[in-house]
């Protein structure tokens, strides 16, 4: 089973700010700006709040209702405030070189994603929404999506509906561009848990949180575990050692400032299947989809 430490949502390019945290302590990735994106920021919600509105104040009106949102990964059906199509599934999209690396890394069904994104507390004030200007910038897992089976978008014949709406089915997309479908039920250590095989954190604990308190963003605090030494393989973009140091509070790790999936082989890491465990055991996992039925298309 592979890993993938997947970095998704706002960040300082794509969008220009930070993912809010909501004074419920609710975490909500904000969808990457996207021009071809059949989707309009002004369709989404989270919690009763509007995306639009809030996505106004915290970027000072950079970001309008009108422009389209790349919905990626797709993780809630409430998230779109007109969606009834009753064969909607949990789906993430991915194209071009970072395909290409998973590819190359290996990944296969049952291989797991962790997303994770640039997270700040947010507040409201008189005029409106903004970040508490005594929070903390951080790096926090949201997200999580079990490989089922993936389909080829450039085959438009193999898309239902809800399909054909993804993001990755519009404009102009790098080669090769698939689309990942979730089984019904994660599995962890060849054993079906309770948990969906595709959804959100609620929360946050603390095992959530990658960053070092205190730290930059990008300096993490990862279980000691984690540390390349004597292993066969080292997390995908890091085979640096001076990024890698020990200490007794764990695994400190200086992230790197590129890429989006970072993949770690957990053949060499045994003990993570039990730091796995204890992540989704600890905090709130959200239900994606209530069908027992997965959508019968094979790896295209």
């Amino acid at each position: 089973m592979k890993l993938v430490l997947s970095r998704k949502g706002f960040d300082s390019s794509a969008g220009g700010c930070a993912n809010p945290i909501l004074p419920d302590g609710s975490l909500w990735p904000l969808p990457i700006p996207d021009e071809d994106s059949p989707f309009r920021y002004g369709q989404l919600q989270r919690n009763g709040i509007g995306l639009a509105d809030l996505l106004a104040d915290l970027t000072r009106g950079r970001v309008a209702a009108s422009m389209g949102a790349h919905l990626d990964p797709d993780l809630e059906r409430d998230d779109l405030t007109e969606r009834t199509d009753p064969h909607w599934q949990p789906t993430f999209g991915q194209q071009g070189a970072a395909l290409g690396h998973l590819f190359k890394q290996g990944i296969s069904p049952g291989d797991l994603f962790l997303f994770y994104g640039w997270f700040r507390e947010i507040e409201t004030t008189h005029s409106g929404w903004r970040f508490r200007k005594s929070a903390e910038d951080r790096h926090i897992l949201f997200g999580w999506f079990q490989i089922d089976r993936w389909l080829d978008m450039s085959r438009t014949q193999n898309r239902n509906r809800w399909q054909a709406r993804h993001p990755h089915a519009h404009g102009t997309r790098a080669n090769p561009n698939v689309l990942f479908l979730a089984p019904k039920r994660l599995r962890l250590g060849g054993e079906r848990t309770r948990f969906p095989g595709a959804g959100s954190f609620s929360g946050i604990t603390p095992g959530q949180v990658l960053t070092e308190p205190g730290g930059a963003r990008g300096d993490w605090l990862l279980p000691s575990w984690f540390h390349p030494e004597g292993r066969a393989s080292v997390l995908s973009y890091h085979a640096d050692p001076k990024r890698w140091r020990q200490a007794p509070e764990g695994t400190r790790l200086r992230n790197v400032n590129r890429g989006q999936e970072f993949v770690l082989d957990l053949d060499h890491y045994p003990e993570a299947h039990d730091w796995l465990h204890q992540l989704f055991t600890a905090a709130k996992a959200t239900p994606a989809h209530d069908s027992e039925k997965s959508i019968p298309f094979p790896c295209e």
